[in-house]
């Protein structure tokens, strides 16, 4: 009976839909049979999204290999513009990896996720395959675990039960005590590490942006190798640039009253 709900079925639909926008994402391209495989689904399934989305413009067809259309690139920077406070953020952001040589980002939590929303690198950054909206758990990044830290405690329990704590690498925090212990770490002194927690061989160092009311709004986080930035002098330097950027942010936001 569940079957033949209409809103059970839409819903379906909808999930479908985005699950072949996400392979397009991750494979660039890719044949009616290749999705369906992947997506192990009906191939007449697929052929109707994939026609549907061909046809209102948000895919490319070029001969049977169809790959996501310049429509999406459109959406994109629309968002961007309309996000006031990414454009208070971003001239802060790519002013900070210019003066450390770094990869700096702004990231917030969106629907439980420590999501990227400018990124900029410095003249000797890593080479890192992010782009903004890229997302990864709030609780294995330096920008993550530095908003978590200042949400709510019921709203920070409820992202971490949602998401889950697996492991990305061996350094990766799986104890919900020990991730509330460097919660309690990160209010005290008000910055965010992340040694090897997301990817094998990166430090990440973050601070939260926090309104008057103390509710984070984001955070800005500096990412590199370990072997250059676990040097406690160069670390410091990099944490007052940072922090001298965070401050930035924080007028600028307040005084734009957003």
């Amino acid at each position: 009976m569940g079957s033949h709900n209409p809103k059970t079925k839409q819903l379906t639909s909808v999930k479908t839909t985005f699950e072949i926008i996400e392979y397009l994402k991750q494979n660039t391209a890719g044949s009616v049979n290749e999705i369906a495989k992947e997506l192990e689904a009906p191939k007449s399934t697929v052929h109707s999204h994939l026609t549907t989305l061909n046809q209102i413009g948000y895919l490319v067809n070029n001969s049977g290999t169809y790959r996501l259309s310049f429509r999406f690139v459109h959406l994109g920077r629309t968002i961007e513009k309309s996000n006031r406070l990414r454009r208070i953020v971003q001239p802060t952001v790519e002013t900070l990896a210019e003066a450390t040589g770094e990869q700096a980002y702004f990231a917030v939590e969106e629907n439980g996720l420590a999501t990227n929303v400018v990124i900029a690198e410095g003249d000797h950054a890593i080479q890192r395959e992010f782009l903004p909206g890229g997302q990864a758990r709030m609780s294995n990044t330096a920008s993550g675990k530095a908003i978590l830290a200042f949400l709510p405690p019921e709203q920070a329990d409820e992202i971490v039960r949602r998401w889950g704590m697996p492991a990305r690498t061996r350094k990766t925090i799986t104890d919900r005590d020990e991730l509330l212990d460097e919660l309690d770490a990160i209010r005290a002194d008000g910055i965010a590490y992340a040694r090897e927690e997301s990817v094998k061989g990166l430090l990440e160092i973050a601070k939260p942006i926090l309104s008057d009311d103390g509710t984070p709004q984001g955070a800005i986080e500096i990412a590199g190798p370990m072997k250059r930035l676990e040097n406690e002098a160069y670390q410091r330097t990099l944490i007052e640039e940072i922090e001298k950027a965070v401050n930035e942010i924080e007028v600028n936001f307040h005084s734009a009253e957003l």
